[in-house]
């Protein structure tokens, strides 16, 4: 354990003494970063293909389609694809459970990389899609990208104390870990010894069915 304190703090000294290996670092995390923005895009573009194809499957069926083998392949292959999402996707009854689940699970990212003086402060969610500030007209317009229902991206900025451990590690877990996240924005402060960056998860809204048909 000694052995491991020493090997850090040396590493660490390396860091602070060299302006080549800090810029090092920041180039890895932009690297990591647009890397995650890329995944990022990649997983946007499998759910719009899935609703594609789901959408023409419907399309199929209302043409009348007869043969039975094609259809109970189209539906098991839509059953597969729907698992696939739903062991991916975080559902929440509400926006303040995702809020919540968000934060509770920032911190125990930030906590399990020893990322110590960190602050989370949560924003506002909105739904996948929809671009901040569009106005009503512009959200009917054909031209408009069209809001998926039921999903919303939730966001956060979080800070640390700059360490080469906590960088790397809240990094990987942000961009690797078990929900859609991504990195959206990461400034790193050499002379503040500090790491401010901005977290994007993706989740669905499925409200709670309480007796009476009434959702929570």
């Amino acid at each position: 354990m000694s052995a491991l304190m020493h090997a850090v703090g040396k590493a660490w000294a390396d860091v602070r003494a060299n302006p080549r290996l800090r810029w090092g670092l920041v180039l890895i995390a932009v690297v990591m970063c647009v890397e995650g923005g890329l995944r990022w895009s990649d997983a946007i573009a499998q759910q719009q293909q899935v609703l594609s194809k789901l959408q023409a499957d419907v399309a199929v069926l209302r043409t009348g389609l007869k043969n039975d083998a094609a259809l109970t392949e189209s539906l098991e292959t839509s059953r597969q694809t729907a698992a696939l999402v739903d062991a991916r996707l975080w559902t929440v009854s509400s926006e303040a459970v995702g809020q919540a689940k968000m934060k509770d699970w920032l911190t125990e990212v930030v906590k399990r990389n020893i990322a110590d003086q960190y602050a989370i402060n949560l924003s506002v969610s909105r739904e996948l899609g929809k671009r901040e500030g569009t106005s009503a007209s512009a959200a009917t317009s054909p031209q408009a990208e069209a809001p998926v229902a039921g999903l919303r991206e939730f966001r956060a900025n979080v800070s640390f104390r700059l360490t080469p451990r906590a960088l790397e590690g809240v990094l990987i877990e942000v961009e690797g870990g078990e929900p859609y996240g991504a990195v959206e924005s990461l400034v790193v402060k050499g002379q503040e010894r500090r790491v401010e960056m901005a977290v994007r998860v993706l989740m669905r809204i499925q409200p709670t069915e309480v007796s009476g048909g009434q959702a929570q």
